[in-house]
């Protein structure tokens, strides 16, 4: 979709929600039920949101019955809740135990030795060749490099070229700002990702003024360069820059460490993921003993190249299935990973069109939203994030996903991949030492001025609960949004 029809498409759906009448439901019951409901309703009418717009919307799934409602019609920038949306979507299309693939493939031939030809990678978007799950995120590349010499591959006369026409050229979401591309949740995505597409670099102060402050990076290659202008100081508080220009792949650290610090880390995003994987791919052939004549290329760097897969004359010389979705489901979830949320969509549309684009995915999340009962145009899914201040959905949605999920065949898998309250993920310092600990299942959301926390949770009678809260256009802490959500959600969990 063109930004244009889209940006038309927001204001329409904006301007019909301000039309409507805002709805306001308070289920009567008994008297601590009706107690409850006045605490809530005084919790969401705070006059220190006065200035701000919530939308409420709490309901029994075990009686399908709305216990409140506030504005839940209303369409709300959801920030991070729109993983919800996303997360569905491949759960209910690709299925938990869907692997992405990986595939080494090159039309030369073996000779003494020596492979003539280009050494081709494609994949379909893994996103998880990452340390978390191979303890080295090059392990791969390791394996396959042994994988080559026990064919008798010493050296390749050619390229090491990195197909990612699996998906679009869209590497970064629709209406992403400027300012925060070089930081960790605003990491490129694409069909070719290593490394989440970033690195980690600890931040190594030495122990007295004697020393130098030290970056090490998880995974070292000559793709990036790190410029250290970090000031060792004797007293005072660590304060660290980070800037990577864009379009750049050098990196600035600057600020001032104290001698004897803990370590520190950042999390630069990388330029061009494709060029990342394939140049530390080359890198780590040559240091397996492959000699490698040719350059590490993108294929768009290639004139009328064809997606390799399309081609019959390669042959395959290795490949790599990544864990379950359902693993990387949770990742995404859990830590609210914006890479990988971009990647759900895509990779669900190539599994049906053969290319992994938003528009295409647009249209599989209106039939899948349909059986959900929800009406296509009803909302914006602009990103697969929620990064983006294009996205609006409603309360009322939000509520209709998690209950057509709760209902569904991946229900397990689905809920195990909310962070939960107390416990892990997003949630993990909230609502500890209450009734809500360990029990809230909720999707956090946070961008400029908007906060939302959508997901399920039990009464100590043990009836299951979902509710989604969506508030924009909040001028307070953080802390202020977390009180109000909270709170609500240890009224439910305590009530009988």
């Amino acid at each position: 979709m063109k930004r244009s029809t889209m940006l038309i498409g927001i204001l329409m759906l904006i301007l019909a929600g301000c039309g409507s009448v805002s709805e306001s439901v308070k289920k009567t019951g008994s008297s601590s039920f009706n107690r409850m409901m006045r605490d809530i309703d005084a919790l969401v009418n705070d006059e220190v949101f006065s200035h701000a717009h919530w939308g409420v919307l709490i309901k029994s799934l075990d009686k399908d019955e709305v216990w409140y409602s506030q504005n839940a019609e209303r369409l709300f920038m959801p920030a991070s809740n729109n993983k919800i949306p996303s997360t569905a979507l491949a759960l209910k299309v690709l299925g938990p135990e869907f692997r992405f693939e990986t595939h080494v493939i090159s039309k030369g031939a073996i000779t003494d030795g020596v492979l003539n030809g280009d050494l081709v990678v494609w994949s379909n978007g893994d996103p998880t060749m990452y340390e978390r799950y191979l303890g080295d995120s090059r392990a791969v590349f390791h394996a396959w490099a042994d994988t080559l010499k026990a064919q008798g591959i010493r050296r390749i006369n050619g390229n090491i070229i990195g197909d990612d026409n699996a998906f679009d050229e869209e590497y970064m979401g629709e209406g992403w700002a400027w300012d925060y591309l070089q930081v960790w949740y605003a990491a490129q995505f694409g069909a070719l990702q290593f490394n989440e597409n970033y690195v980690d670099v600890k931040i190594v102060a030495p122990a007295d003024m004697n020393g130098s402050v030290e970056l090490i990076p998880n995974c070292p290659s000559s793709y990036y360069t790190l410029i250290n202008e970090i000031e060792l100081v004797q007293d005072g508080p660590n304060r660290i820059s980070m800037d990577r220009a864009p379009n750049s792949n050098v990196i600035t650290f600057s600020g001032q460490v104290r001698a004897g610090a803990d370590t520190l880390e950042r999390t630069p995003t990388i330029h061009n993921p494709t060029k990342f994987y394939v140049h530390v791919l080359t890198e780590v052939l040559r240091e397996k003993g492959i000699a490698v004549s040719g350059k590490a290329l993108d294929c768009d760097e290639l004139p009328q190249w064809k997606h390799a897969p399309l081609d019959p004359r390669y042959t395959e010389l290795a490949h790599y299935y990544s864990v379950p979705l359902s693993e990387a489901a949770a990742r995404l979830m859990k830590r609210s990973q914006n890479m990988y949320a971009e990647t759900m969509p895509r990779v669900t549309a190539w599994k049906q069109t053969g290319l992994g684009s938003m528009d295409a995915a647009r249209t599989i999340m209106d039939s899948v939203c349909a059986g959900f009962g929800i009406e296509p145009g009803s909302w914006v899914y602009a990103d697969g994030s929620g990064l983006t201040r294009y996205d609006y959905i409603s309360p009322r949605i939000i509520i209709k996903i998690l209950e057509g999920m709760y209902n569904s065949e991946h229900k397990d898998v689905w809920m195990s991949a909310f962070p939960v309250a107390g416990v892990d993920g997003t949630l993990k310092n909230r609502m500890k030492g209450s009734p809500a600990e360990g029990r809230v299942l909720g999707k956090t959301g946070t961008i400029a001025n908007v906060r939302g926390l959508s997901g399920y949770t039990q009464t100590a009678a043990g009836e299951t609960i979902a509710y989604s809260f969506l508030v924009n256009g909040h001028l307070v802490n953080d802390a202020e949004t977390e009180r109000i959500t909270d709170s609500i959600l240890k009224l439910i969990c305590s009530y009988k």
